[in-house]
């Protein structure tokens, strides 16, 4: 049986589409069999993370994001995430959502943290609030922050500096005078000294004798206080 055109074009067309629904279902962008639930994480600020980015529990893919929402809670802008989990993460009461980077290249994902194996399991569509977390952009901002109060010192100091250079350099002159005035006032004691070495051991040596000659009399004085009232003639 000879095949016409329009058959050919229709049995390519055919395997074509039947193919890429193999690859659909097996990429997991599409799955019919799938089991899990449905969680909303409530977050103040979501910035990378977009329709489809993954869900880690524990850090381990279970899912992904389904849906983005804005909500408005107690006059406040919050971004509700529906993450569609598989059955195998069983998240408990007290499971912890966090919005964190994949990489250096700016891809984030949902990450679910649960460690308290005796608490109930959550239903499905249950609500966690999302905690925030210093990530790699945080630190980056804080790092600039940091870099600039550096800068605006260093602004400030050199403005200073620049402002007083007369007065510092006024300052670093009499500083250099008073150190010469005091290098020659050592130097002038020291030959002093060196020219006086014999009258100064002498008055040491003086000094010394008439200590000695001190501490005996007082001895002396002690043993014989009489002496005291004794009256030569």
């Amino acid at each position: 049986m000879k095949l016409t055109n329009e058959t050919k074009i229709g049995i390519l067309v055919a395997a074509v589409a039947v193919i890429l629904g193999f690859m659909t279902v097996k990429s997991g962008s599409f799955n019919l069999s799938r089991g899990g639930y449905q969680i909303k994480a409530i977050f103040s600020d979501i910035d990378g993370v977009n329709l489809n980015s993954p869900v880690m529990f524990n850090g381990f893919e279970v899912g992904k994001v389904e849906d983005i929402n804005i909500l408005e809670i107690d006059g406040k802008t919050k971004m509700e995430l529906t993450l569609w989990v598989s059955d195998e993460a069983q998240a408990r009461e007290g499971t912890k959502a966090f919005v964190k980077p994949m990489g250096f290249m700016g891809e984030k994902y949902v990450g679910l943290v649960s460690t308290d194996m005796q608490s109930q399991l959550l239903p499905p569509n249950s609500v966690i609030m999302g905690e925030e977390q210093a990530g790699f952009d945080s630190l980056i901002t804080k790092g600039n922050n940091i870099a600039g109060q550096i800068e605006g010192i260093t602004t400030n100091l050199n403005e200073r500096l620049e402002t007083n250079k007369e007065n510092i350099d006024k300052i670093l002159a009499h500083l250099n005078e008073l150190t010469l005035h005091l290098s020659s006032l050592t130097e002038s004691a020291d030959e002093r000294l060196r020219n006086n070495e014999e009258h100064i051991d002498m008055i040491i040596s003086n000094m010394n004798e008439t200590s000695v000659n001190i501490k005996e009399l007082t001895q002396d004085l002690k043993q014989n206080p009489w002496k005291l009232l004794h009256k030569g003639n």
